[in-house]
């Protein structure tokens, strides 16, 4: 019984485990009196948005940047499980992978709710069908994090209400084909559910949300027609455009900005705010608001430093270099990131400062990798040269094919820096390999990555939970 309820608890069933119970009385939230109205609903979908910030919160960054050349561990007092993101030696114990595991599909067991509930309810079509629409976004992007870190993964659509149900479902790894065309099924579908006019509030998902992920999407699987066709429809609705100050993306007051497409709000107070100004910032005093430090935990290698251009506007949004000690006055060195930092939290552990998961120049240079993979580089290189525009730099001409490919990966690590985008980017590429063993035997590091570190290892406590689930091969 034991284990049944564990497994129960790793899917994140919390309603269905709330039915074993008999509240009293009945005027009481339950799962037989709650989802039935609009308010309802729109309040099971705000947890929803809930759950998945805080993945992006803390833990993915340890997967998408600490793992690459863009960061590094700047302290020696930091944790095993951190150091493991930092030499690309993950092992199947590590606490901040069980998160990311159980965070995104507790995400999943949210969305599911709301799914099988909806039909049911007696709300407003049009209503309805929104929120079936941002459901079947949060569960296929939640899967695409899943599928990208770990490969194979459970997939279910089931709301589970006994311990019977969890016992007899099948909860198998399933091959990571079978997750995209989950994903895909998903987002297929929240498109045509969801509105075409744009939701001025980012912080939810729209139409044009759901066809740049499924762009995103198409793009990791290789599948580059499918990929041009959906990121052309997010660039020709025009309803989103690059901003004129790159800055302003990434620091106070950055909400709803015409660049952004997907967003997740933060609020400093009653621990709704964000951790980055912490997590990105090294141990020492001078940089943050009343004294405080940062954690030296994810700071800016020396690589993605001097990855930036002469005259490239973003470096100084971005990243810094030094410090000035607000006790001696004192310049230091001390490598820092600048993104999404808020330096006016009075605690930097509960930043205000929004974090966008989906923005404009990811799309264009999203399209700019599916032209030019399809052999059209010279209109890949248009797309590409108004992301360097933003920045002062002069536009590319006259690439080859493979020429162009590198500078697309090379435009997308300095314009999405921070953003956790930079080891998925590398994986999709099939550069991992290559550009982060570079990276280790340019610091003089013994280490290296091997083909089965590109997907992680399944969390030790989730296989000791469900004997269904085996172990990723190396591991």
């Amino acid at each position: 019984m034991k284990k049944i309820i564990c497994i129960c608890l790793f899917l994140g069933m919390a309603t269905a485990c709330d039915s074993f119970l008999e509240l009293q009385p009945e005027s009481q939230i339950n799962e037989q009196n709650f989802y039935k109205t609009k308010n309802d609903f729109e309040k099971a979908m705000i947890g929803v948005y809930g759950t998945f910030k805080e993945m992006y919160n803390t833990n993915l960054f340890y997967v998408a940047e600490l793992m690459s050349d863009n960061a590094e561990i700047s302290i020696s007092s930091s944790s095993i499980t951190e150091v493991e993101f930092d030499e690309l030696n993950v092992t199947p114990a590590n606490t901040i992978l069980q998160s990311i595991w159980s965070t995104s599909l507790y995400t999943v067991a949210r969305c599911n709710i709301i799914i099988n509930r909806l039909p049911e309810a007696d709300i407003d079509a049009q209503v309805k069908d929104r929120l079936m629409g941002e459901a079947k976004f949060m569960r296929a992007y939640s899967y695409f994090i899943l599928v990208q870190t770990f490969g194979n993964v459970p997939i279910t659509d089931a709301e589970f209400r006994s311990p019977d149900q969890v016992a007899s479902a099948d909860l198998s790894l399933k091959p990571k084909e079978a997750v995209y065309a989950k994903i895909i099924e998903d987002l297929t579908a929240a498109e045509t559910l969801l509105p075409a006019t744009l939701n001025p509030n980012k912080g939810y998902a729209s139409r044009g949300t759901v066809k740049t992920l499924l762009g995103k999407v198409y793009l990791t699987q290789r599948q580059y027609q499918l990929a041009e066709t959906k990121l052309w429809e997010v660039i020709e609705s025009n309803q989103y455009s690059l901003v004129t100050n790159y800055a302003s993306l990434f620091t106070n007051g950055n909400e709803n900005l015409a660049e952004s497409i997907f967003e997740l709000k933060f609020i400093s107070g009653a621990n709704l705010g964000n951790s980055y100004s912490i997590q990105f910032t090294p141990a020492t005093t001078g940089l943050l608001a009343n004294g405080q430090q940062g954690s030296g935990r994810i700071t800016p290698t020396l690589s993605l430093v001097e990855a930036y251009e002469d005259g490239d506007l973003r470096k100084e949004v971005s990243v810094g270099e030094y410090i000035t000690s607000n006790l001696t006055g004192e310049r230091f060195y001390s490598r820092h990131g600048l993104k999404f930092v808020d330096f006016t939290a009075v605690n930097p552990r509960d930043g205000s400062i929004n974090f966008t998961v989906l923005r404009y120049a990811d799309v264009l240079l999203m399209y700019a990798e599916a032209l030019n993979e399809q052999g059209q580089t010279d209109d890949a290189l248009l797309y590409l040269n108004r992301v360097r525009a933003r920045a002062s730099l002069d536009g590319l001409e006259d690439l080859t094919q493979e020429e162009a490919r590198a500078a697309i990966q090379h435009e997308r690590r300095v314009e999405l820096a921070y953003e956790a985008h930079r080891w998925f980017d590398l994986v999709r590429t099939g550069k991992a390999r290559e550009v982060i063993n570079a990276f280790y035997q340019a610091k003089g590091l013994n280490f290296s990555v091997a083909d089965h570190e590109l997907i992680l290892p399944i969390p030790r406590r989730e296989i000791e939970i469900n004997p269904k689930l085996i172990q990723n091969p190396g591991y």
